[in-house]
């Protein structure tokens, strides 16, 4: 029988390697994008993306989560019959909410071209991007199939396939000649092209053309119900990523705003390793809750917490100490002038890549509620300080008011989940991490410099304080092998 180690290891290493790879070519599609468009067309197209994403969300009511938790559940008992009508359910549901969504955008696009973008391009670009609103949700629904089947492979890929055929018709559309609709045409595209990849997959994993239709309205609103206060975490989490964009579009030059989604992406660029976590934590703790295996759930929420930080601390703080040098590397000098926003995120990202691990547990146990509530409290907390520092600040504000947003989901989610499992926060190590992770920028600033070479200046400094922090690691004994061996025979009994 599969254990539960093998399997989060074997699927967090697939899982992790085709984020790895997703997030690679989407980061090279945003060089190529600032690159040939420029901080003030790059900011427009940005703009319009994230207007019609931000909105998406109302679309999906948390559908798309809701749909992962009761795939497990059916397939589980075998009900194959009610993981297709769950299936058919959503699909139906989001399908009827994008036709009103690109209604509306269709109806609004010359106002807010007028209005709010303030570049009459952006009427032609929102129109060519209700298309995209109307196919996304077959992309949406596919992921959602394979993830509660955890068939991680197909799961993870389809972000792969996804950012290769966007960068691939980008490439194509800017030697034809298409400037700022070049991406939006590739936006238009790739969802119809996902989905004749992977339908046949889709439908033999869920055994969907065997499978008969039954109590449709029950399970469907069994799901809906389930996936509306995922809706508004999901809702409230986007106003902490999109918010600032949409801000700064009203507040501030375009050109700004470009500059601003070079750095935000550059920063959650890291969140996608704690996807990849998380894609696994989400159907295991799912799945242990159901059997009541309480003993395993809280050995692995333990190993998470202590370990976690552990493991993004040199990547993150490495890029922190030479912000300028990785922007103008691989953007240009003209986006320079997001470093200290870019540094501002980076430790965003560290806080809530933990944060984000607390969601899905408590999620997974059946408690999307309290994560609703928390993030709407963050997403509120957002706005508010959005509003006070963007006029002002710019860039550096809009970092500053996601940063404390993180902050604070990280410390109420860490609150909650204590309440339900007993788990034992690691305190002790939480703090010697910070000691070290201060004392590795403090070696790599103490370095930088001594090299006139960018390149060996970043080598050398990063490699110095990156053997002092491996070593502090086992001298002050923030891994623990002992305690790493006996939770992974735990997890590992079937």
């Amino acid at each position: 029988m599969t254990t539960y180690t093998k399997k989060a290891v074997k699927g967090a290493s697939i899982t992790l390697l085709m984020s790895v790879l997703a997030a690679l070519i989407a980061y090279v599609t945003r060089i190529v994008l600032a690159r040939n468009l420029g901080p003030a067309d790059y900011g427009l197209f940005s703009s319009v993306l994230t207007f019609i994403l931000f909105f998406l969300f109302f679309r999906d009511l948390g559908l798309s989560s809701s749909l992962v938790k009761y795939i497990v559940e059916f397939r589980i008992h075998g009900r194959y019959d009610k993981i297709k009508t769950a299936i058919t359910g959503v699909l139906s549901f989001q399908f009827a909410s994008s036709l009103l969504f690109g209604l509306v955008f269709l109806a609004l696009s010359g106002f807010l071209a007028q209005n709010y973008f303030k570049d009459p391009r952006a009427q032609t670009l929102i129109i060519l991007l209700t298309v995209y609103v109307l196919f996304s949700i077959f992309f949406i629904v596919l992921k959602g199939i394979f993830n509660g089947f955890q068939r991680m492979f197909l799961f993870s890929s389809i972000e792969f396939a996804k950012n290769a055929i966007i960068l691939l018709i980008v490439f194509v559309f800017f030697k034809l000649g298409f400037d700022i609709y070049a991406p939006v045409l590739a936006y238009v595209l790739v969802c119809p092209l996902l989905f004749l990849i992977y339908i046949f997959s889709a439908a033999k994993t869920s055994q969907f053309f065997s499978s008969t239709i039954t109590d449709f309205r029950p399970i469907t609103k069994q799901v809906v119900l389930f996936g509306i206060p995922l809706f508004a975490t999901a809702f409230a989490g986007k106003i902490i990523g999109y918010i600032d964009t949409l801000m700064l579009t009203y507040f501030r030059p375009l050109s700004e705003v470009g500059v601003y989604n070079v750095v935000l992406p550059s920063a959650l660029v890291l969140l996608f390793f704690g996807r990849s976590i998380s894609s696994i934590v989400f159907p295991i703790s799912s799945e242990l809750w159901e059997k009541k295996d309480y003993k395993k759930l809280v050995a692995g929420v333990h190993l998470l917490h202590k370990y976690a930080f552990v493991l993004f601390i040199p990547v993150i703080f490495t890029v922190f100490s030479f912000p300028e040098f990785f922007l103008e590397l691989f953007f240009g000098a003209e986006y320079v002038s997001g470093a200290v926003s870019l540094q501002i995120l980076l430790v965003g990202m560290l806080i809530f890549i933990v944060a984000m691990m607390n969601n899905t547990i408590i999620s997974a146990i059946g408690k999307p509620k309290i994560i609703a509530k928390i993030t709407i409290l963050a997403a509120v907390t957002n706005i508010v300080l959005n509003l006070i520092l963007i006029p002002n600040l710019g860039i550096n504000g809009a970092a500053m008011a996601t940063a404390v947003s993180y902050a604070l989901v990280l410390v109420l989610t860490t609150a909650q989940i204590k309440k339900y499992l007993p788990v034992k926060l690691p305190f002790l190590e939480w703090s010697k991490q910070a000691f070290t992770a201060l004392l590795f920028i403090g070696i790599i600033y103490l370095l930088k410099g001594t090299f006139q070479n960018p390149w060996l200046d970043l080598v050398v400094s990063a490699s110095c304080a990156g053997a002092v922090y491996i070593l502090l690691l086992f001298v002050l004994k923030i891994i623990d092998l002992k305690e790493v061996n006996y939770y992974r025979r735990l997890l590992r009994r079937s």
